[in-house]
């Protein structure tokens, strides 16, 4: 996911207290019941860095990694955790340029994944390390273990409900007369704005996104259109919230894990849960560089963020799909994110492969 979204005083975590011994470790977990289970076990040669690099991606989905997994992580290593926030697309040129000595884990989206490891740029979890790996719904387990799956950011068409009355039921709706210089979509650099382009050859061809999305170049033709209709494409997550929220631009495709927490708070938005096209999923995950130095602590990380604690709150805060199978969609959740069926994964390694061409028939409408 490429988002420009900021979360302040999130710079880096640091250790929270003294570290266990091995004994000590093991005799809170037994009291604990199943947490002996929940982590591998992180040797002294592991812990002999202190430290672990982290990248995440931005805004509220940090947010909900820093406040409720870093302390836990901290208490149960001893590890210092060196944080920073990007976007997948950043993240992949971070991957390339930092390819001797990079972060231990990076957490983007599938749109990256698939590129990465046709790259050699990351490697492949070992499961066996990772016991919440066993409790991943199939969908989250990218590239045969490359990718452990955390959330499904799943975007949509939000409104403001001042503004507008009646809910768009297509991506097609974009482009009526009706919402003239109301609309406002993603940039191609988002991944989101790769996706409305296959939603736009959705609805150029009639055709569904398994064949749609090969026919780019029809969705950037038909994007013509929509330009001509007043959308115009935002720069960066702020822009674009507030401007869902006061109504000045009052319909916006945008990631539910960012705007549902804001609708449970009342905010005056609502989002389009059934749409003709499908809505997009867009599975984010913690991937690990290939030469990542800190494995067994990046393992541990790996494995407090697919337990079913953590997982839950995936659904109880950013009111999004989780990936470990134990944790069911709250009514809320159901309500925000409409049925599973409707939602519709496009093939990023064809896309990313043809990203370049499409960001440059892009600018050539919206740039």
């Amino acid at each position: 996911m490429t988002t420009d979204m900021k979360h302040n005083g999130a710079k880096s975590q640091s250790c929270s207290g003294p570290r266990q011994t091995r004994r000590d470790f093991l005799g809170k977990a037994t009291a604990a019941g199943t947490v002996a289970f929940a982590a591998p076990w992180v040797t002294t040669a592991a812990r002999a860095a202190g430290e672990i690099n982290v990248v995440l991606n931005q805004g509220l989905l940090a947010k909900l990694w820093i406040d409720h997994l870093h302390p836990q992580f901290e208490k149960m290593t001893g590890a210092k955790i060196n944080l920073q926030q990007s976007v997948t697309s950043r993240m992949l040129v971070m991957l390339r340029t930092q390819k001797a000595d990079p972060p231990d884990l990076m957490q983007f989206s599938e749109a990256g994944v698939f590129l990465a490891k046709e790259r050699g740029l990351i490697r492949q979890h070992n499961a066996k390390n990772i016991p919440n790996f066993a409790f991943v719904r199939p969908a989250f387990n990218l590239a045969d273990y490359f990718s452990a799956g955390v959330v499904d950011a799943t975007h949509t068409i939000f409104y403001n409900t001042d503004r507008i009355k009646k809910t768009p039921g297509a991506w097609g709706d974009l482009w009526k007369p009706e919402l003239k210089d109301q609309v406002m979509i993603p940039p191609v650099t988002w991944n989101s704005g790769v996706r409305m382009v296959t939603s736009s050859a959705q609805v150029a061809t009639g055709k569904p996104l398994k064949e749609a999305q090969y026919e780019w170049q029809a969705g950037i033709e038909h994007m013509k259109k929509l330009k001509a209709n007043g959308a115009i494409a935002y720069t960066g997550a702020p822009q674009a919230i507030q401007s869902l929220q006061s109504g000045q631009v009052p319909v916006v495709p945008f990631y539910g894990i960012f705007i549902n927490p804001l609708i449970d708070k009342g905010a005056p938005i609502a989002p389009s849960t059934d749409l003709a096209e499908k809505k997009h999923g867009e599975i984010v995950g913690m991937n690990m560089p290939v030469n990542a130095k800190n494995r067994e602590l990046a393992e541990v990380y790996v494995n407090l963020s697919l337990s079913k604690e953590f997982q839950s709150k995936i659904d109880s805060i950013l009111r999004s799909p989780a990936a470990h199978k134990d944790v069911s969609a709250s009514k809320r959740t159901l309500e925000l994110n409409g049925p599973a069926d409707n939602i519709g994964y496009a093939d990023w390694a064809f896309l990313s492969k043809n990203r370049p061409k499409i960001t440059e028939k892009w600018n050539e409408v919206f740039g």
